[in-house]
């Protein structure tokens, strides 16, 4: 009798330190809470954080858009082709004001055409010389689709964490760009 009163009380020591005890994975998870409103919705709207994608310029540098989040610097990532001529009107005004914003803002542009290569895009780049410090990049299907990409002369403004401040297309004078890089630069 006392045996069993012995090994039934073990086990019921078992059972309250098995249930009561954190265990590994607990002691190893860690939980955070956040407001509501602070919530962000992966997407290509205002507001929204636009879905990552890494390409290789023309610099032969991979590059990542959720790097930029990690450096707190703003972004724009724009979609072209070397053939469009509203984009050459964009990067001609885009030329008049960005040598003043390049510290502040980076600037990206993705090919919409897929068979654009790295080669003709270094050589289109070599029309602009102000924006030399640009990125260029050939485009992919997956990045074109994520973004739902139909049209050259595409803009995002990403602010740096990470969100989307302007999404729209068309031609901008140097005026327009002037307000949005400001917009940008003074986070």
């Amino acid at each position: 009798m006392k045996f069993k009163l012995f090994i039934s009380i073990i086990f019921f020591v078992f059972i309250i330190y098995g249930c009561s005890s954190k265990s590994n994975l607990e002691l190893k998870t860690k939980s955070f809470t956040q407001e509501l409103n602070q919530v962000s919705t992966i997407g290509t709207n205002i507001g929204n954080i636009p879905p990552d994608f890494t390409v290789v310029t023309t610099d032969g540098k991979a590059v990542t858009l959720s790097d930029f989040t990690e450096q707190q610097k703003p972004v724009i990532v724009y979609f072209m082709a070397t053939w469009c001529p509203y984009c050459a009107e964009d990067y001609a005004e885009l030329s008049k004001v960005y040598p003043e914003y390049e510290n502040n803002v980076s600037f990206l542009s993705i090919s919409l055409d897929l068979s654009e290569d790295l080669n003709l895009l270094r050589e289109y780049k070599k029309k602009y010389p102000k924006l030399q410090n640009t990125m260029l990049a050939a485009g992919q299907s997956k990045i074109l689709v994520d973004y739902r990409i139909t049209k050259t002369t595409t803009k995002f403004a990403i602010d740096k964490n990470g969100k989307i401040l302007y999404a729209g297309y068309g031609v901008f004078n140097e005026e327009q760009w002037k307000i949005l890089l400001e917009a940008m630069s003074s986070q």
